[in-house]
């Protein structure tokens, strides 16, 4: 793209004076020849200026703005750095933390950008839009409990992971026989086996798990007594994370606990929110060890009860 010498139009475009090979100026206009009769102090130093015609003030302050960059114009200031471009910037991280900069400096590949908009405004008010549908994260450090935009559902709520207390459920059972379920309870990241609790499948008699869950998670919330949650982890995929939030919209006291479920293969993680599943290698190391932790006792509990109940089923 380059400059037109011919007499500047009243067009919306980039305006440019040289001197020589080398640029002295270069700027925007809405009336490329109005704005050029103003530049009274640098007229006396250029030959005729040069113009390029833009189809928007918008396309012009992007064309200025990369121009500037790449020559580097003598008495230009505002746009010898990246100040007055916004992007959007997106870490890669489990729950991705999205932000406003004027820089693109990417640390290790640590976050993505896109970019580069003129109107922060409209900008700020656009994520604003998105974020009603597409919660995301924003804060630089993960606080240690939810804020207000996790209570507008504006946000995934990470910070839920080192939620005060988390709730761990687990089914065991062969072939639907002696059937059991467990709920383990970790008390800020710590196991609190006072508020262990086990079950003995009574509805189900055959292989099951998800209705098997659905029992468990029926009779726990019959007990207000014992307290309620703040997040909720089981092990699991999708069809029973999707159980946990039906019954969560039956009963007005779940509300305000968050729901997940591990999957084995490849420690899927799917978060209530959330279309797609998170890998647990990518979260912080302090949330992996917990999630798997939580898990794995919460196995270990309910295989526990498990084999108690076939020792007493041969005896008898």
């Amino acid at each position: 793209m380059k400059f037109k010498f011919s007499r500047p139009p009243k067009a919306t475009g980039v305006y440019a004076f040289k001197k020589g090979k080398k640029f002295l100026y270069i700027g925007k206009a809405v009336n490329i020849r109005s704005r050029i009769k103003q530049h009274k102090e640098l007229l006396h130093l250029v030959e005729q200026p040069g113009y390029i015609k833009t189809g928007s003030e918008e396309e012009a302050l992007l064309l200025e703005a990369k121009l500037i960059k790449k020559y580097q114009p003598k008495y230009n200031v505002d746009w010898k750095d990246d100040k007055n471009y916004f992007y959007v910037g997106v870490t890669k991280e489990a729950f991705p933390r999205v932000f406003i900069t004027h820089q693109t400096k990417n640390d290790r590949g640590s976050a993505s950008f896109i970019g580069p908009f003129v109107d922060g405004k409209k900008l700020r008010q656009a994520l604003k839009e998105l974020r009603k549908t597409f919660p995301y994260r924003t804060c630089k450090t993960i606080p240690k409990k939810p804020c207000l935009w996790y209570d507008i559902k504006q946000c995934p709520a990470p910070c839920l992971l080192n939620g005060q207390r988390l709730e761990a459920y687990d089914i065991s059972n062969i072939q639907g026989k002696e059937a059991t379920g467990s709920m383990v309870t970790f008390i800020n990241g710590k196991p609190d086996k006072n508020l262990y609790r086990r079950f003995k499948i009574k509805t189900i008699s055959k292989p099951n798990d998800v209705a098997m869950l659905k029992e468990v998670l029926t009779r726990r919330f019959n007990h207000l007594e014992w307290g309620m949650p703040d997040l909720i982890l089981i092990d699991g995929g999708i069809g029973q994370l999707n159980v946990a939030l039906k019954l969560k919209t039956q009963n007005k006291k779940q509300k305000n606990i968050k729901f997940m479920a591990l999957a084995k293969k490849n420690n899927e993680l799917y978060v209530e929110g959330l279309k797609k599943p998170l890998l647990l290698k990518e979260m912080p190391r302090e949330t992996f060890n917990l999630i798997l932790r939580a898990r794995d006792e919460a196995h270990r509990f309910a295989r526990a009860y498990h084999h108690i109940l076939r020792k007493k089923g041969l005896f008898d």
